[in-house]
């Protein structure tokens, strides 16, 4: 028996399992500290500012997007914002733990949003410095080019079977 990687599942399954350990951790050393309805009363505090931050998030995504639709400018939906990290901040507010209290806490503040945003990938592709933009007046198609939707399509390649010997 060699050492395979384990599956995925059961690392999300391990994983899920240690944060409710986690969780449960903290919870008892505040309740130490605060006493049991104390404990209680901070996680409903935090679920309900969880609970109002995604409803703010929600209008203004709805406003933007109306925003958006009526401008007709599709562009503006790919720029990037803070709108998903407040979301996940809300979310994992209203999520009963005072882990993930303190994490949606972290993602609320601006300055943690910008260090995130600056420190994740950019997916889109970035200009080589050889791209030239043009006006749509200034181009015009070449004659006899061939355009990908009028090019005629290749059949399938055809699959024989193999007879055996």
């Amino acid at each position: 028996m060699g050492n395979a990687p384990m599956p995925v599942g059961k690392l999300i399954l391990f994983g899920l399992l240690g944060l409710v350990m986690a969780e449960a951790a903290v919870f008892l050393m505040v309740a130490w500290i605060l006493g049991i309805s104390g404990a209680l009363l901070a996680l409903l505090a935090t679920s309900v500012l969880g609970v109002t931050v995604l409803a703010r998030m929600g209008r203004r995504f709805v406003r933007r997007l109306a925003d958006i639709v009526a401008q007709r400018d599709f562009g503006a939906a790919g720029t990037r914002s803070s709108g998903l990290l407040t979301t996940l901040g809300g979310l994992l507010l209203v999520l009963p733990g005072f882990l993930t209290d303190g994490i949606g806490l972290l993602l609320l503040i601006p300055a943690v949003q910008q260090r995130l945003r600056n420190s994740a990938p950019d997916r889109r592709p970035r200009p080589s410095g050889r791209i030239l933009e043009l006006d749509r007046s200034q181009w015009h198609d070449l004659p006899g080019r061939i355009e990908d939707s009028d090019r005629p399509s290749r059949p399938p390649p055809v699959r024989r079977r193999r007879t055996p010997p």
